[in-house]
This record gives structure tokens, sequence and C-alpha cells, in this order.
């Protein structure tokens, strides 16, 4: 899922875009002042000394080092724009006009500055705040032509710089509006984001909790509705992922477990008292089973277990302990003094053999118990016929 940056971060990130829109800003500055001092050098500037150039110099580094200064204190941050574009460009208008009306011999090329500012504010300026940049240099322009006709009125083409300045009108006219539309374009693109972000964000949202109900629904389907353990099919796939991972195989004990007599429980007080005989034989043996052992519901009254890290010892005791657990259990909501029986037949698995193999070992061992009189544990070994028969502690036969 995709994460969302915090606000401090995101404030770093937008304060670094700023700095490096204050980096253009500055390089504008230094590219006109590097093409004055080229000029000036070649002595095609009749009426721009050096002193004027100094002066123009000191300050551009005083308004633009005042701009980093606020950048990099913080303080920009308390404007309502944070970019302080507005300002940026004010102060390049003036700045600008204040070179151009000393450059008469370049005034006609050095109009191109507006617009060049009007490009920089083009992504964060509204349309009123255009209009009022547009605005203010045409004033600014027009304050140059006012100055040469009081300063050198002989030398001033009033029609020529006229049309100046109403091809920068026309010019500035263009730009707020392309700006403007620039701008909707812009905020239109940003909503249509967010919307995008929101609903992807909806569709994750989505795709986890369909996923969740995908686990909780394969979890119905592998749990026995009734007991609440493990069904057949569950219980096979879980054994088989544990038995046939041989880079960290160790041996497993396999159980078949019997509920003796049970359709007479049955048949004598309903299909309830059943249910509820089946359901506390699973409580009884949950209690009595580790976190990593395997429980399932074979199918009616037959259950099956494995029991990984076993051996023959350890499997027959977890075994007589759940027969003698639920031997002691007493069903008095069914009849008062009821109890009953399991018989189990235990098996380990040997490496290599297939699942079916040692379960048909342990269907074995549990025939032998129920038809030895039930209510007992019989141990065949994978090795060779071996059996043992317990009936509470005490050891029926030995072959």
């Amino acid at each position: 899922m995709k994460t969302t940056k915090c606000p401090v971060t995101r404030e770093r990130h937008e304060q670094r875009l700023r700095m490096k829109r204050l980096g253009i800003s500055v390089l504008s500055h230094g590219m006109l002042l590097l093409i004055l001092a080229l000029a000036l050098s070649l002595d095609l500037l009749t009426d721009f000394s050096l002193v004027s150039f100094t002066l123009f110099t000191l300050s551009a580094v005083i308004t633009q080092g005042a701009f980093w200064l606020l950048f990099q204190s913080g303080i920009n941050l308390r404007f309502k724009d944070p970019s302080l574009t507005l300002w940026q460009i004010s102060i390049a208008v003036s700045w600008f006009s204040l070179l151009i009306s000393q450059l008469p011999e370049i005034r006609g090329s050095l109009t191109l500055l507006y617009i060049m500012v009007m490009l920089f504010g083009i992504f964060q300026l509204s349309m009123l705040e255009f209009a009022f940049v547009g605005l203010l240099s045409l004033v600014c322009f027009g304050g140059v032509i006012a100055s040469d006709l009081y300063l050198r009125p002989d030398e001033v083409n009033l029609k020529l710089s006229l049309m100046q300045w109403l091809i920068l009108a026309s010019a500035q006219t263009w730009i707020a509006l392309f700006g403007s539309y620039v701008r909707r374009l812009s905020e239109r693109l940003k909503k249509q984001r967010h919307v995008l972000q929101h609903s992807n964000h909806k569709m994750q949202r989505a795709n986890e909790e369909l996923e969740q109900a995908m686990e909780q629904l394969d979890e119905i389907a592998g749990t026995d509705e009734l007991t609440g353990i493990l069904n057949r099919r569950r219980f096979f796939e879980e054994c088989r992922l544990r038995l046939e991972n041989t880079d960290q195989y160790q041996a497993s004990a396999l159980c078949m477990i019997d509920l003796d007599h049970f359709k007479k429980v049955n048949d004598r007080y309903g299909h309830q008292a059943g249910d509820l005989v089946l359901e506390r034989f699973c409580q009884v043996t949950r209690e009595c089973l580790r976190g990593s052992d395997l429980f399932g519901r074979y199918g009616g009254e037959e259950f099956i277990l494995l029991l990984p890290q076993t051996n023959q010892d350890s499997g027959v005791q977890i075994a007589e302990r759940i027969r003698l657990a639920f031997e002691q259990f007493s069903f008095d909501e069914i009849e008062p003094g009821l109890r009953m029986s399991a018989s189990i037949g235990v098996t380990l698995h040997r490496w290599g053999e297939t699942l079916e193999e040692t379960l048909k070992r342990a269907d074995q061992a549990l025939y032998q118990a129920k038809s030895s009189g039930r209510n007992q544990t019989v141990y065949i070994s994978g090795a060779r016929s071996i059996n043992r028969a317990l009936t509470g502690s005490r050891k029926v036969s030995r072959e």
C-alpha cells in the first residue's frame, strides 16, 4: 500500500522546491548582469557606467539574498503564499524597470524581461494576481517613458515608445489569459489526482477487506461447523505441508480416534445429545494438545490427530492423556453420571512414506483397539509389527 508523506516531510519537500525556484530567479538576474557586463566591456552602452552596474549588482544581491534568508529561516511559512511569488515578481519588475530606464539603446529588447517575469509565476499566481503584475509592469514601463520625456525630451521617440508600451500591454494581456488557463488546468489536474488517490485508497481498503473476507471464508471452509476444529480436507492439506517439508523433517505421530458406542447415544438420547458429546470431546482434547498439534474431524464420531516432533512414547502419552480426560468427563446434562470412552490408534510417520500409508497403519491400530475391548490406546510401529495396548495404565498385550 502506498504510504503518504507526513506533514513535516512534505513541508520540507515543498520548501526545497521553493528554494529551487528562487535559484531560477537568482540565475536570471545573474545572466542579465553578465550580459550587461559584457556590453559594458565592449563599450556598447553610452549612458551606463561601471558605478551604475555596481549599484544594480548590489541591489540584486540584496533583494535575492533577502528572499534566501526568508526561505532559509522559515519565515516565509507565515505568509498565505509561502513561495512569496507575487513579492518576488513585483520586486523583479521594479528592478528591471530601473535597469531599462538606464539603457535606452537596448530598451526594445529588454521589454522581454517583463514577459519572462510573468512566466515565472504562471503556475503560482491567480488571475487577479496576474492582472496586478501585468498592470504593475505597464505602469513601470510607462514611468520609464515619462521619465525619458522629462529628462531628455529631445532624444525620445514618443511614437516608438508608445508602440512599445502597446505591444507590451498586448503581450501582458495574452500572458495573463494564458496563465489563468494554465492555473485552472493545473487545479483541475490536482483535483483529479486527489480523486484518483482517494479512489485508489478506497480500492486498496476494499481489497484488504476482500482479502480478509477471503481468509475468513477459507478458514470457515476448512473448519468443521459443529466442533470448530479442522475438517477432513483442511487437515490433510495442513498435514501434507508439514510432512512433505523434507528440509526440516522431524518424526511425527498420527492418531486415529473413535468414540465408543456413539451410535447408542444418538439412538437413545437423540442427535442433539450426540452433537453435545462431539463438542465436549473436542474441548477436552484441545486442553491436552500443544499449539503445534493438528486436530481434525475425520468423519462422524472419528477424529484424527497429528503430533509433530513426537516420538513413540510421547505420542502414546498424549493419546492416553486425551483418553483418560474424556473417560473422566461426565455428561450430566444428558443423563446424570453418564460417561463415555474413546479408542485410539497411534503410529509414527516414516521418512519418505505417503500420508495415506501412515493413515492406513493408524487405522489398523484403531481397529485393534476397538476389537480388543475399546477404551484403550494401541500403538503400531512403522518398522515392524510391535503392538502395545493400554487400558488405563495397564498393558494388555505385547506381540
